[in-house]
Formats: C-alpha cells, sequence, structure tokens
C-alpha cells in the first residue's frame, strides 16, 4: 500500500492552509514576480520559484503533513487568459517539484511529508456561465496526455 494511504488509514494528515492568501501576503510586483499576468500565481513557480517553496516549507514548519501546489487555477483553458495555456503541463511539474522537495526537506523516516496536486476548478466555472460544459471537456481532452502522443 502508498505510504501516503498507509498513513491516512492510521492517522490524522493535516494539510496546508491557503495558499493563494499566503501568495496574497507576499509583496509580489504585477511586472516583475507576476510578469503582467493579474492573478495567476501559476506563473510565481517560474518566476518566483523561492517564494513558493518558501511558502510550502512554512506550512511544514508550522506542523503540515501535506502541501498542495500552486496550481489551482492551473488548467490550460484558465491559463489561456494569459497565454500560458501552452505552458500549463511545465508549470504544473515546476510546481509540483517545489511542492515534493518541500515535503522531501521535511520529513523524517518517522513522518513523512506529502504533496499533493492541486487543480481547479480555477477561475472559469460551468455554473456560472464562464464557460460551457463543451468548450471545458474539449480543452481538458485535448490537453491530456493521450492527446499529446
Amino acid at each position: 500500500m502508498p505510504t501516503f494511504l498507509k498513513n491516512l488509514q492510521s492517522s490524522l494528515l493535516v494539510c496546508d492552509g491557503a495558499m493563494g492568501t499566503a501568495i496574497h501576503a507576499q509583496d509580489l510586483d504585477l511586472e516583475k514576480d507576476y510578469l503582467g499576468c493579474e492573478n495567476c500565481p501559476e506563473i510565481l513557480v517560474h518566476s518566483r520559484p523561492e517564494v513558493i517553496q518558501a511558502i510550502h516549507e512554512s506550512y511544514f514548519e508550522a506542523g503540515a503533513d501535506c502541501v498542495e501546489t500552486d496550481t489551482f487555477g492551473g488548467a490550460a483553458h484558465v491559463l489561456r487568459e494569459f497565454d500560458l495555456e501552452s505552458r500549463a503541463r511545465e508549470l504544473a511539474k515546476k510546481a509540483a517539484e517545489l511542492a515534493r522537495a518541500a515535503a522531501d526537506r521535511h520529513a523524517t523516516p518517522d513522518r513523512p511529508r506529502f504533496a499533493i496536486g492541486s487543480l481547479g476548478p480555477g477561475t472559469k466555472l460551468i455554473t456560472l456561465g464562464q464557460i460551457d460544459r463543451d468548450a471545458m471537456h474539449a480543452r481538458a481532452i485535448a490537453n491530456s496526455p493521450a492527446a499529446r502522443r
């Protein structure tokens, strides 16, 4: 059985808090840090990975067992708004690497730490009419690993 499931069965695992709130608490510049992509924290894994890393580290230092990646809006259909649709996979991979590195740094043999991928719903919701079901489904299919083969 994978370590995460084994730990989840035997104990309570604490996940990090509000990643978005922690990011907004940083003194970040729209042009320099967000590269002009207002409200796109996913770009920070490219432009300011040390900031994202420090946030993950702070949650582990506070006692969290798990941290979530900085990819809540990382779906290609959301990143399209910033002309980053083609970089969705790259940014998600980098976000996972940062979270995993922080988890590895804080793990001990008796207390493993975990990185959890976060995706969505992002900023485009069917229920609010911001995207329709067919468009969301088409984007998900077009950006799936199988479609890139």
